[in-house]
């Protein structure tokens, strides 16, 4: 079981520079979110996830860090992205999948 976060117009910026050897700089980046895995077993997280909004659903791939990223038990894993803010304020649900295309769904709170 996977539990999410969502923290819209966070310091991504300040953030991804400190966590980062070389100070990477990126400046649109507005949505961080946190995956913590509550099972007991790793879970493989793809870099991505389905948005569903009011007027449908929207393929967001521009998380960060890229490719599939290990939650191990009672870890949390943070990813980043750009998110339009009027898509945001019509978000109903965030969908993230596994490796192994297991869908974990987190309702949001805005929409």
């Amino acid at each position: 079981m996977l539990k999410m976060r969502f923290f819209m117009n966070s310091s991504c910026e300040d953030v991804l520079a400190f966590k980062t050897c070389c100070s990477l700089r990126v400046f649109d980046q507005n949505l961080e979110i946190h995956v913590e895995n509550l099972g007991d077993e790793p879970v493989f997280i793809e870099s991505r996830m389905l948005l569903e909004t009011r007027l449908g659903m929207k393929k967001i791939d521009n998380l960060m860090p890229g490719a599939a990223q290990k939650i191990a038990p009672g870890e949390i894993k943070a990813f980043y992205c750009y998110m339009d803010e009027n898509v945001w304020e019509i978000a109903l649900k965030a969908i993230f999948y596994d490796t192994h295309g297991n869908a974990y769904e987190h309702m949001l709170e805005s929409g």
